[in-house]
């Protein structure tokens, strides 16, 4: 009987510790996990982009601002001056390639319609030439009245568009191409009537010895003025080359004007996100060169509360777990968050740790993100978080 006895307190006593381990190990699983830690902000120090004189401050210590308000302005009046002369050199550029531009078009609309008239003129003085050595016919003379009629007309119809067009052109209803274009034909209808009224009258008249001799001359002349027109065939390469330059110098001139106008909106200082001043580090007269800070500012929209957890406890840490936070400075309000960080690797506890102990415990940091739409939370708060 004593034996039963044993055997069953042996037993129970076995069941209770473990029980008891099993409650322990439950307990630490499903308590909460208490830090301590340090808030921190997202922290931004602004410079100017370009050296300057300051003009003005426009913020001070703990002003809260709005994204893209300005904060400080340089003196513009350089900037001003510089951005002018850029636009200035653009124009330029831009009327010598407009310029130019017109000016090809014109010299391959006209310059090839020479050479073909020329070619023509030569034709018809040879075979003038011939008809002068070989006596004329009246057909022929009734050929050429029909053909000085022709140019006549021809002609008559060419002044009139060249008075439209010169009337138009002042009206800046017509290009200058436009109006140039139609003074050549008019000129070029004007010394083909007068050349076919010259042919007829020779006809009439019948050839004489001086004639052929003037006949022979005005051929050479117009021999010459075609090799002439053959030659000036060469503008149109020139110009191409020339309005590629003009091109070239026109982009380069944009560029100019753009980067100008970029360095003068970067007189203004302006804030990259919502936050607060945090510090102002300049005054109105000082000069100021991008390598230097004028003034810091936070983003308290959001913080982050930096912590230290031990190797045992990380596990029990998840990305994206809640944490309830609170500060002395609030003690009767908790806050939300959830974790937002752990780092990958372990490091030693950072030296802030006060006691030699905790310092060269293995730790990992973690961090918690909290919302803080009402900006109580500041950088440097000392605030304790419970994972759960």
């Amino acid at each position: 009987m004593k034996k039963v006895i044993a055997i069953v307190a042996f037993a129970a006593l076995f069941i209770g510790v473990v029980a008891f381990v099993y409650y322990g190990q439950w307990k630490e699983k499903t308590a909460e996990l208490y830090y301590s830690g340090t808030i921190e902000a997202t922290e931004s120090n602004l410079a100017f982009q370009v050296s300057g004189r300051v003009a003005r401050v426009l913020v001070d210590d703990g002003m809260g601002v709005k994204k893209g308000q300005i904060l400080a302005e340089l003196e513009r009046k350089e900037f001003v001056n510089r951005l002018a002369r850029a636009t200035a050199a653009v124009e330029q550029a831009r009327s010598n390639v407009k310029r130019l531009r017109s000016l090809l078009e014109l010299y391959k609309v006209v310059l090839p319609q020479q050479v073909k008239q020329a070619k023509a003129e030569v034709e018809a003085l040879k075979a003038k030439l011939n008809e002068l050595r070989s006596g004329y016919r009246a057909q022929q003379i009734e050929q050429a009245r029909r053909v000085a009629e022709a140019a006549r007309l021809r002609m008559e119809d060419a002044k009139r568009d060249k008075i439209r067009f010169e009337r138009l052109y002042r009206e800046k209803t017509a290009s200058e191409r436009q109006r140039d274009t139609a003074v050549l034909r008019y000129k070029t209808a004007l010394e083909e009537y007068q050349k076919a009224k010259e042919a007829l009258s020779l006809l009439e008249e019948g050839f004489r010895r001086e004639s052929i001799t003037a006949a022979r001359a005005k051929l050479s002349a117009a021999q010459a003025a075609l090799e002439q027109a053959k030659g000036n065939l060469k503008k149109i390469e020139i110009t191409q080359r020339e309005l590629e330059v003009a091109e070239a110098k026109l982009k380069e001139a944009e560029a100019s004007e753009e980067l100008a106008r970029l360095y003068l909106e970067y007189t203004e200082l302006r804030a990259p996100f919502n936050g607060i001043i945090t510090s102002r580090d300049v005054e109105p007269g000082e000069v100021v060169n991008p390598a230097r800070e004028v003034i810091s500012m936070a983003d308290l929209s959001t913080v982050d509360l930096k912590v230290f957890v031990g190797e045992p406890e990380i596990g029990y840490i998840k990305p994206g777990q809640k944490v309830k936070v609170k500060t002395d400075t609030f003690p009767n309000k908790t806050y939300k968050g959830q974790v937002s960080y752990i780092s990958p690797e372990a490091e030693f506890t950072p030296k802030i740790i006060q006691t030699h102990k905790e310092r060269v415990k293995l730790v990992y940091l973690v961090k918690v993100t909290i919302p803080n739409p009402d900006l109580e939370l500041k950088p440097g708060m000392p605030a304790d978080a419970w994972f759960r």
